[in-house]
């Protein structure tokens, strides 16, 4: 049935594994490929779908590396409830009349097959169930779309939403769907977005071929992530008795209630070119018709995606130090299917730390504080596996921890792209990398550090860091436990591909990094980054830097303008209320508290409707998913009236002044 995609899949890790390495930057030897090129091979030559046995033929791998390079092992087991696409059908009808499809395709997956195969083109957490209905152009899928569709006076209510990737999260867009009546949703990349409007398409090159599709979660992370059963608290070990879960209604009401399928660009053409017309008036007033629908072309899709308890597994790899102050690194082991890329980028670069560290240890460097290497699992269905494990060991971790840091697609070329991460930890991070050389350029001009390759790239406004979101493990850590975090990665290669069955070894190596430089620079990066974090300890976070930047962050909320908003929704004095107390904050002359910072200001009840949300500075925007908004409580308040909005922001310059050095 796949016989052309497995082809060339296979024909193209053969190319792969006879080419030579086109740069020695990173080689071990003359001729000899690095580390990190045999490490990617090795964990890619089985799918790594969670739950499966594919996950755990990786976990052996992750294992078997850390023991190598010196790291004490513990595997933490999860059971968690996951999906899974047992059978999915998808038919295109002409028009509601019609018996025969013009398209269809059928799909099955075993999760407990040995080996494990390829994973179907599926959402996970989709609902099972079986729908015929008209189609309607529902653009991203974003609020503003569905009141265009309002405006325009297309009834969306049972209808099937074709919606395109792109934007926010695609759980946000099922979700809204859902709430406009939709009776199911199709995802779809435009071939402008990452196919073959964007260059020769997979193996000719590296963008996505129109038969394939992005898979991924439409979990309700932005709400609470980790597994669904257990909101809030950690899922149990394998055989625990008296775990608690939630089932039924309760269960049901957090995951989406309709069925959801990623389709290809052929599909989603197809689909686009067989649209009802809708009269659509430009910005000139001139009436031109567009394809929008409903109808009327049908699409039936039946999807048997059962939801049931799997067990997940975790590689915590442990580098004891003389205090047992800890330091996390982590990337996620599992992927939708090989996952070079996704995340086999960062899983690579953190063993190749890992051995890297080991050496220092072998050779009497000893770190001052304990270093800890987390591969989680099921990070793909909704940051499962280090919610769960970071929900476990709450207490500690609030306690001993330093900082984490993340590595999820790490290598997208050999580029220093930059920095998401806590204010208060950019000065740790700009030693290390005014430290390290930046990987050489061919016919480039050659900046001579990794910082000076930043700033570079960051233009008049300078490096600065992006605040962290959500979408990645390193959610349970700043959004739930209140500790500060970096992730820091390479880029300047592109393709397609995102999610699919050709993000494995042959395109890594053929198109993100040919010779495996940016891996193994990350690599180092990584061991300088834990090292340095290490002996620093506490001391490494600089809660005067945090101060000032969320000072600048307060001027900047107190700027924002909405549509039909006169004065914003902080508006200017607010908003200076509060930046004068963080500039306070920023100039005292006493210790404040360096690693407890954020601690300090969690709200522990959480953000409004989100209480597994604990941080009131920045938290991920409900419609958005991936990116961050500032202060979420001032904006929760903000909604409620101006006597809750002064309230909560005297609560919260109160908070930050508490942090103050007592005289």
């Amino acid at each position: 049935m796949h016989w052309k995609r497995n082809g060339e899949r296979v024909l193209g890790l053969l190319l792969a594994l006879v080419a030579v390495p086109t740069c020695g930057f990173a080689a071990t030897a003359a001729n000899d490929p690095p580390p990190a090129r045999a490490l990617l091979l090795e964990l890619c030559e089985s799918t790594r779908l969670a739950g499966t046995s594919g996950s755990r033929i990786g976990a052996r791998m992750v294992s078997r590396h850390l023991e190598k390079a010196g790291f004490q092992v513990e595997l933490d087991e999860r059971e968690v409830l996951l999906t899974y696409p047992r059978r999915v059908e998808f038919s295109i009808y002409a028009d509601a009349w019609s018996e025969a499809p013009v398209r269809e395709r059928m799909e099955c997956f075993d999760p407990d097959a040995r080996p494990p195969g390829d994973v179907p083109k599926y959402n996970a957490w989709s609902a099972s169930g079986t729908v015929r209905a008209l189609v309607v152009d529902a653009g991203y899928g974003q609020r503003a779309d569905f009141e265009r569709l309002k405006s325009l006076g297309v009834d969306v209510r049972g209808a099937i939403a074709l919606v395109r990737y792109g934007k926010c999260y695609r759980g946000v867009k099922v979700d809204l769907a859902a709430q406009n009546g939709c009776a199911g949703v199709l995802l779809f990349d435009e071939a402008s977005s990452d196919g073959s409007e964007r260059g020769p398409v997979w193996p000719a090159g590296a963008w996505k071929p129109d038969w394939e599709a992005q898979r991924g979660s439409i979990s309700p992370m932005g709400r609470i992530p980790g597994d669904p059963s257990t909101p809030g608290w950690p899922s149990p070990k394998p055989g625990q008795s008296g775990a608690r879960r939630i089932a039924g209604e309760d269960l049901a009401s957090s995951l989406p209630r309709i069925p959801c399928l990623p389709i290809g660009s052929r599909e989603g053409q197809m689909l686009l070119a067989r649209l009802a017309e809708v009269d659509v008036k430009d910005s000139d007033g001139n009436v031109k018709p567009q394809k929008i629908g409903p109808g009327p072309v049908q699409v039936r899709l039946a999807l048997d995606m059962p939801r049931e308890l799997r067990t997940i597994v975790s590689v915590i790899g442990r580098l004891q130090g003389a205090s047992d102050d800890v330091v996390i690194a982590g990337a996620h082991r599992d992927a939708w299917v090989r996952g070079a890329n996704d995340d086999g980028a960062g899983t690579v670069a953190l063993l190749r730390a890992a051995a890297h560290l080991g050496e220092r240890a072998r050779a009497g460097e000893r770190p001052a504080n304990t270093i800890l290497l987390g591969f989680w699992d099921a990070e793909e269905f909704g940051l499962i596996g280090s919610t769960e494990w970071a929900e476990a060991n709450a207490a500690w971790l609030r306690e001993r921890c330093v900082a984490y840091v993340n590595a999820d697609v790490g290598v997208h070329g050999t580029k220093f792209r930059g920095a998401t991460g806590s204010p208060g930890l950019f000065g740790t991070l700009e030693r290390v990398l005014r430290a390290l050389p930046a990987v050489p350029r061919a016919a480039e001009p050659q900046p001579a550090t990794l910082w000076d390759e930043w700033v570079e790239a960051a233009g008049e406004t300078g490096p600065r860091f992006s605040l962290p979101g959500s979408g990645s493990d390193f959610a349970a850590f700043v959004h739930h436990l209140n500790l500060p975090m970096l992730e820091v990665g390479f880029g300047g290669a592109a393709g397609g591909q995102y999610h699919t069955t050709f993000d494995d070894f042959a395109h890594v190596d053929r198109y993100i990094d040919p010779g495996f430089v940016g891996h193994e620079a990350l690599g180092r990066v990584f061991d300088e980054l834990l090292t340095e974090l290490a002996r620093a300890g506490r001391s490494s976070f600089d809660p005067n830097e945090a101060a000032r930047e969320l000072a600048r962050l307060a001027r900047a909320a107190g700027a924002e303008v909405g549509p039909g908003e006169v004065g914003g929704w902080l508006g200017a004095e607010r908003a200076e209320r509060l930046a004068t107390s963080f500039d306070e904050l920023a100039n005292a002359s006493g210790p404040i508290g360096s690693g407890r910072f954020y601690a300090a200001l969690s709200v522990e009840a959480g953000v409004p409707s989100r209480p597994w949300y604990r941080n009131p500075l920045w938290t991920p925007g409900l419609e958005d998913g991936y990116g961050s908004e500032t202060f979420p409580t001032l904006r929760a308040a903000a909604v409620q009236g101006t006597d809750e909005l002064d309230a909560e922001l005297l609560r919260m310059i109160e908070s930050v002044r508490a942090l103050r050095p007592k005289d």
